[in-house]
């Protein structure tokens, strides 16, 4: 009966207005009042006391232990927060905001989702302009440029890499040959005269059939990355191919070679850790110098998750699964997910789509227009302080679009076509760029905002060619290499060699030897050092 009473007490009173729980700002008081399961889940104090309690502690006698007149002193400083002021307060703390250099917080998800908005409604309003002037919500001209050529780029495409499949035949002859045709030997040059007779084929291509010169860009692209894919796959099997004679031959050591097993620096390897580690195997005797040779090859023969073994990965299927992951450095064996994401991979493919589309609005709308009238504007001058004053004026309004092209070429590029295609082959690494626009120099950024060619240039480039030559003079041919690239590209746009592309890549090095300097190093305005 006492216990209905008391129910029926409290029923009688919940129409009482009571004042909000607070949170105990001291972490001290938040962890004694856990442990005396006074708090709610939500971390917030439990007023509603049992009837069994008056909610006062029993007096603690003089010699209590300190564990309890910790707990007495806890519930005394949980009894003073829970006296609240008549007027609602506002705590204030030590703490910077989130845009602040010295913030921890990291998550701007929210302005990823503005920027598609942000589109979303220029897209919008590009339409009804359309349709007010045209009757049109979209102009022709750009669908007429990415819909050229359509059926000759596929084909062409789909030859251009099945040729590619000559390098499995001549891997397998290269390790079956003992004489002058093995890797070592004559088989890295025949490989590399067939890839730059490969390149000069397929580079001249698109301009033997005269295509339009979207078709021919994105034609001349996937011709590069075809070709480093080649290019890594032919050099790393070759390597392979040579591992696996010197294991050979260590059978019978005293006509083998037992020089220790060249390490070439990787993107977490340390040059000087290479030396250390060379030097250590030479100081040691010559068993054991040649049991730690004997597990350095069988350890390179063996892929990093030690299920496949060379020569077991030279078949076909293992090369087109190679041709479809999105990397341009070759593995024996590549960590996968358990499935394909079938909804993930349909909302990659359909924001490429996406993204061409408002690629296709926004160089309709506010570039081919602004380049059409700046024409017609510097046919009819001859001054040059007049034909200056208008490439400025051209400039000044291109540099917007293109900087929200550049963003939409790398959302296509490196977030939904590359993850589409890790989707379609259940390739676990998806870390095709990292925080690229926190970078403080170039070189930070080159490393960054593409990191399958980062690492390719990293593998094959800089680190083929340390052995042999300095870091400066590697680093120097790395940027050469990606400067003629880039040449390239430019070229297939402009249908002409003028060099702005090689040079604007060049530039690169005496910036970056700049912001090495001590006067520059250290101190960023905005994120350039």
């Amino acid at each position: 009966m006492a216990s209905t009473g008391t129910s029926h007490d409290q029923d009688n009173h919940d129409h009482i207005l009571r004042p909000r729980a607070v949170k105990p700002g001291n972490p001290m008081v938040l962890r004694a009042m856990s442990e005396e399961q006074t708090l709610k889940p939500n971390g917030f104090a439990n007023t509603h006391q049992s009837g069994l309690s008056s909610g006062r502690s029993t007096p603690l006698p003089a010699d209590a232990p300190p564990s309890l007149q910790s707990i007495s002193s806890a519930r005394k400083q949980i009894r003073a927060q829970q006296k609240h002021r008549m007027f609602p307060t506002v705590d204030y703390f030590a703490r910077v905001s989130h845009f602040d250099p010295k913030s921890e917080y990291r998550d701007f998800q929210g302005f990823f989702v503005l920027f598609w908005i942000g589109l979303a409604i220029m897209v919008m309003t590009t339409m009804l302009r359309n349709i007010k002037d045209t009757g049109l919500p979209l102009r022709v001209r750009p669908w007429q440029l990415l819909t050229a050529n359509t059926w000759q780029l596929a084909l062409s495409d789909g030859a251009m890499v099945l040729s590619t499949g000559l390098s499995i035949p001549l891997q397998k002859f290269f390790r079956r040959s003992d004489g002058i045709f093995r890797w070592s030997k004559l088989g890295m040059l025949i490989h590399s005269i067939y890839q730059v007779a490969w390149l000069v084929l397929w580079v001249n291509w698109p301009f033997m059939l005269n295509w339009k010169w979207t078709a021919q860009v994105f034609f001349t692209l996937h011709t590069l990355v075809i070709l480093m894919k080649m290019h890594s796959y032919a050099f790393y099997n070759g390597h392979l191919s040579t591992t696996e004679r010197r294991l050979s031959a260590l059978d019978n050591p005293e006509s083998a070679s037992t020089a220790a097993a060249v390490r070439y620096p990787s993107s977490s390897t340390n040059i000087n850790e290479i030396t250390q580690a060379s030097q250590e195997t030479k100081d040691a005797d010559a068993k054991e110098a040649l049991t730690q040779l004997r597990e350095d090859l069988a350890f390179e023969l063996t892929s990093p998750l030690g299920q496949v073994t060379y020569p077991q990965n030279l078949t076909v299927w293992n090369y087109i699964d190679y041709i479809l992951c999105p990397t341009l450095c070759y593995e024996l064996e590549y960590p996968r997910t358990e499935k394909t994401q079938w909804a993930e991979l349909f909302y990659k493919t359909l924001a490429v789509f996406g993204c061409i589309f408002l690629l296709t609005v926004i160089s309709e709308e506010f570039i081919v227009p602004v380049l059409n009238e700046s024409a017609l504007r510097l046919e009819s001058m001859t001054k040059w302080t007049d034909m200056g004053l208008v490439l400025a004026e051209t400039i000044s309004m291109l540099l917007f679009p293109f900087m929200v092209i550049f963003l939409l070429v790398f959302l296509v590029i490196f977030e939904y076509v590359l993850g589409a295609f890790a989707e379609i082959t259940c390739f676990a690494d998806r870390h095709f760029y990292s925080d690229w626009w926190n970078s403080c120099d170039w070189l930070e950024f080159s490393r960054e905002w593409n990191i399958p060619v980062h690492h390719f240039l990293r593998r094959h480039v800089y680190g083929a060619s340390r052995p042999y030559i300095s870091k400066n003079m590697s680093t120097t041919l790395t940027f050469l290499i990606s400067a003629l690239l880039h040449e390239l590209v430019m070229g297939c746009i402009t249908k002409k060699l003028r060099g702005y592309g090689f040079f604007a890549m060049m530039l690169q090095m005496p910036i970056v030897a700049i912001q090495r300097t001590s006067l520059v190093k250290g101190r960023t305005l905005f994120n350039v050092r």
